[in-house]
């Protein structure tokens, strides 16, 4: 059993990016998905749970799905080369990678250099969109019933 991880986005909530700068493109997958078509991969991140600067716990996992929370589906599946806290990343050697937006929280909120970076190199729509809960969450095995951050998950096209 191959885990994954599955990742809520939000396309329509304004995110801080600067202290005079709010913008959707943050949360916004397409987007993301055009970077990565413009550079060959593109970073996403998250906040570790309870914002602790802890190292990621499962570098095995490679693949992945985006949760639209506000529309209950899941929509997208990426292919991860790795996630590390940016304070474990060379940034000069990526920053092709990096979201112009995504670069300036990074400048300006130090706090987010604990969060967890996703290196991204495949990032499309899938065919049919699945619900929620035809994810099975790996610590309970049990279908996920909701997403604030994300969920370690078993990912269901590698069982």
């Amino acid at each position: 059993m191959k885990k994954a991880i599955l990742v809520a986005a939000n396309p329509y909530r304004y995110y801080q990016v600067s202290p005079t700068r709010s913008i959707k493109e943050l949360g916004d997958v397409e987007i993301h998905i055009q970077h990565r078509n413009l550079h060959g991969r593109v970073f996403w991140d998250m906040v570790p749970p309870g914002r602790l600067d802890t190292p990621w716990k499962h570098p095995e996992i490679d693949s992945g799905y985006f949760y639209i929370s506000r529309d209950g589906v899941v929509r997208y599946r990426m292919s991860i080369v790795y996630i590390r806290r940016w304070k474990d990343i060379d940034i000069d050697l990526v920053e092709n990678y990096i979201p112009e937006f995504r670069r300036s929280y990074l400048n300006h909120y130090r706090e987010c250099m604990t969060y967890y970076a996703i290196l991204i190199d495949d990032l499309h729509r899938m065919e049919h969109e699945r619900k929620l809960n035809e994810f099975i969450l790996l610590s309970t095995m049990k279908p996920v019933e909701r997403v604030q951050n994300y969920a370690i998950i078993v990912d269901p096209e590698q069982q």
